[in-house]
């Protein structure tokens, strides 16, 4: 019974005999590999290219239960500590690097486990900005340091050619073997391509990594990259990893035998000419991560919108009741399929057709009072009428008709008709309203900030355009941009950088009165405000509000000379004509915006004229 006890207890702590000697085994053949590739390194004089068995314990920590990191770290320093003195380093020396690379690896788990073991994926920008902070700036940063204080002196301050050599090397590997590790843990770490495409991939890339870095006459390294980026898409996050390691390898290889582009540069040193090399493994890296997180983010919009259509589609395909879209003429632009079952027609020998074409001819006048009342903004009762099936028999349908609005600007957009028998109720009309407005509005608002987005500012600006050329009244709109925000973001992170556009939101929001005014976010950290029927003095005094509600935010911003978050803003006013086009309006405030900014930045300028075409 106690032997029984200890084993299990054995179990919790220890991963298992199989599995230490497969970690301990993938430790040495890379800790191999990355010694060959950096005793060539060093032999031509330069430094430690990459240490990726780091990287790889960082990954396995995240994956394991807490109760088992003694024993991962304790097998890593035993790895380490033997490969230091195969590499000839003295007992001491190599006892004191391994200690230093585990602390490097424990620092980097502990500050990363809460961000990443719940749910490892680095395709989401959250896990990826936490692993690039910690494991790949703080953590080698930290181990760097003791170990440039022992080798310059416990007296004297630490060297900083030692730490550059150490911190790069590391900062490389966990950049590049962690996010490798936790992707293979995912069931197609290749995107479920063919083994064969895998290959011709990689043997392009190694091919073109060869020819750039073997010849010497011309600096080629812009040929590297779109390779990488092209795995990167094909393979995703692991085969952006691997694609990486190759790099590196053939890179390192020949650029210590004096080979590659990297000997056209004026630098003089072996070990600046790898340092260089790491500079560029390290932007190709940044790159190729940036891509694959901006590829995650557009797969997943691509699935919630598929899934919101499905959930629409579903509602309207499998009701029993007619769904019927048409427009403010009376046009049906859309026919739900339940019209075969209730009446013999196929939805596509009704759409563009007007709304009594199958109504019996003694209820037209009814269906014509009913859509009178519905433009007019009525809320009518539900109709019964006979509607006419293909067979020619007529059947009596109740419809219930909805006239459906832009939720901003309130205008008129169409009909929504729900049509049953007399027996059906209305309950999935309720359900077809939800969906078409939950629809409707995933289309027109930007998540970050809750104001309109781009579409919903092209659609506005053109209805408005055309509503002054009618009604011969000025059209104003405001540009504003958010001064030095690129170093907001670099200073304070991304995450206070969405959390200040809020808040900059927020003001903008606040400073229009009118329900016709239209707050939008043009991209990035620049917003637009429409003004219907506004003069140039109006425009002005709301991009004043805005400016100086931002300034009272007071918001610290050590990036920008007033020292704290400021915005620029452009105003362009125009009477609107036929021959016209709102691009003018745009470009003029565009062109006071970068006057505005040129002037000292938290300015608002006007444009004086708006040129034409």
């Amino acid at each position: 019974m106690t032997e029984h006890i200890q084993s299990e207890a054995a179990v919790r702590w220890t991963p298992g005999i199989r599995r230490a000697l497969e970690v301990a085994g993938i430790l040495a053949v890379l800790s191999a590999l990355a010694s060959v590739l950096n005793i060539n390194s060093w032999n031509a004089g330069g430094v430690t290219i990459l240490w990726p068995s780091n990287g790889l314990l960082v990954g396995i920590l995240l994956c394991s239960p807490r109760r088992q990191w003694p024993f991962y770290l304790f097998l890593g320093y035993a790895v380490d500590f033997c490969v230091n003195l195969i590499l000839g380093e003295r007992i001491f020396i190599s006892g004191y690097f391994s200690v230093c690379n585990m602390l490097e690896v424990l620092v980097a788990a502990v500050l990363l486990y809460r961000v990443i073991s719940p749910c490892p994926d680095l395709t989401r920008r959250r896990q990826l900005g936490y692993l690039m902070l910690y494991g790949v700036l703080l953590a080698p940063a930290l181990a760097s340091f003791l170990v440039s204080f022992y080798m310059q002196g416990h007296l004297a301050m630490p060297n900083m050619h030692t730490f550059l050599n150490w911190f790069t090397a590391d900062a490389l590997g966990i950049g590049v073997v962690t996010p490798l590790y936790l992707s293979f843990q995912r069931r197609s770490p290749f995107a479920d391509r063919s083994w064969v495409e895998i290959a011709a991939l990689y043997l392009l890339l190694g091919a073109t990594t060869a020819f750039v870095f073997w010849e010497m006459r011309y600096p080629m390294l812009f040929l590297v990259l779109p390779c990488l980026l092209f795995v990167g898409m094909r393979l995703r996050l692991v085969g952006s990893g691997v694609g990486l390691l190759l790099v590196a390898a053939i890179a390192g290889l020949l650029t210590a035998h004096g080979r590659g582009p990297i000997y056209l540069t004026p630098i003089g040193t072996n070990a600046g000419r790898s340092l260089v090399l790491q500079l560029f493994l390290a932007l190709n890296l940044l790159v190729l991560y940036i891509l694959e997180v901006m590829l995650s983010e557009s797969q997943r919009l691509q699935v919630s919108l598929q899934e919101s259509e499905t959930r629409f589609r579903i509602l309207a395909e499998a009701s029993r009741d007619i769904i019927v879209l048409s427009d403010m003429s009376g046009i049906r632009r859309y026919v739900s399929p339940a019209v075969v079952e209730l009446l013999g027609w196929l939805p596509e020998e009704l759409v563009g057709n007007p709304y009594y074409q199958i109504v019996h001819p003694e209820d037209i006048p009814k269906i014509h009072e009913l859509i009178r009342e519905c433009r007019a903004g009525k809320v009518s009762n539900s109709l019964s009428y006979r509607c006419r099936r293909k067979d020619g028999t007529y059947l009596w349908m109740e419809a219930n008709l909805r006239l459906y609005r832009d939720s901003v600007t309130r205008e008129p957009l169409g009909f929504v008709n729900v049509v049953r028998d007399i027996a059906t109720r209305k309950a999935a009309e309720e359900e077809l309203h939800q969906a078409f407005h939950l629809a409707e509005n995933l289309a027109s608002v930007d998540v970050l900030t809750g104001l309109a987005n781009r579409r919903r500012l092209d659609e506005t600006l053109e209805l408005e355009w055309g509503r002054a050329i009618r009604e011969r009244t000025p059209l104003s709109i405001v540009v504003l941009d958010v001064d030095c925000f690129k170093l907001y973001n670099d200073r304070y992170g991304h995450l206070q950088g969405d959390t200040c556009l809020r808040q900059i939101a927020d003001c903008a929001s606040t400073a229009i009165q009118r329900s016709s005014d239209l707050v939008a976010r043009y991209g990035g950290e620049e917003f637009v405000v429409v003004l219907p029927n506004t003069d140039s003095q109006g425009a002005r005094t709301v991009a004043e509000e805005i400016r100086m509600a931002v300034e009272r935010l007071n918001l610290p911003h050590d990036g920008n000379s007033h020292e704290r978050v400021t915005v620029s803003a452009g105003c362009a006013t125009h009477y609107p004509e036929q021959e016209s086009a709102p691009e003018m309006l745009f470009r003029a405030a565009d062109q006071a915006l970068y006057r505005a900014k040129a002037g000292g930045r938290n300015r608002i300028e006007t444009a004086h004229e708006v040129l034409t075409m």
